[in-house]
């Protein structure tokens, strides 16, 4: 076997375990047991524990910005982002919603990813921060800023960005975390999705 597979397949096997036991619950022997090696194989590919964790985070981010990638969601650069936005049209853009919402609900790694930072957020200072930054500051902080450049160029009415990033981001986070264990009412969720954005257009378009 590869050595970048066995790397894959721990840094799966961990993130499955990880998101049902906790950081804590789930030790390197039985990382090892789910990839199918021993402990001291294991440790050929990552030095501790926290090592794996890391591996998981950076393997994350890079599945993220694949995703973006693929989903075609206008992303770099707050002013070429901006100027993106303002060619598509309002079913682009709850497309492009649906589609984030639905990769966070559904996509397996990802899916996994936010229940583990959300378990270990109150136990661990570096799952914690990373909850905080990934699936709280830097998108409503971005948004934030989009919305800014976006009332600069007189797409949208002049108010408090921030407050404006809160408004679209929040009802987002508050559906995924509220369908997250009703898969059977996916088709509800995404219709919430789809209203709230075709509001949210109503109340601060120019």
């Amino acid at each position: 076997m590869k050595v970048m597979d066995t790397k894959g397949i721990i840094i799966n096997e961990a993130l499955t375990l990880f998101s049902k036991k906790g950081y804590d619950g789930a030790s390197v022997r039985d990382i090892a047991a789910a990839v199918g090696i021993k402990a001291a194989s294991l440790y050929k590919h990552f030095s501790s524990k926290e090592d794996i964790f890391d591996g998981i985070l950076d393997e994350m981010s890079k599945r993220y910005n694949d995703a973006i990638q693929r989903m075609q969601v206008p992303s770099g650069e707050v002013q070429s982002v901006a100027d993106e936005y303002m060619q598509i049209t309002q079913e682009t853009l709850v497309k492009i919603a649906t589609n984030l919402f639905l990769y966070f609900l559904k996509d397996d790694f990802a899916a996994k990813f936010r229940r583990l930072l959300t378990i270990e957020q109150f136990r661990s200072s570096k799952a914690g921060s990373m909850f905080q930054d990934f699936f709280l500051d830097s998108p409503i902080n971005f948004q934030s800023e989009l919305f800014k450049k976006m009332m600069e160029n007189g797409t949208f009415k002049k108010c408090d960005p921030y407050i404006m990033a809160m408004h679209f981001y929040a009802p987002i986070f508050v559906l995924l975390n509220k369908y997250d264990r009703l898969p059977e009412k996916e088709e509800e969720a995404i219709q919430y999705i789809s209203k709230h954005v075709i509001q949210f257009s109503k109340i601060y378009s120019m």
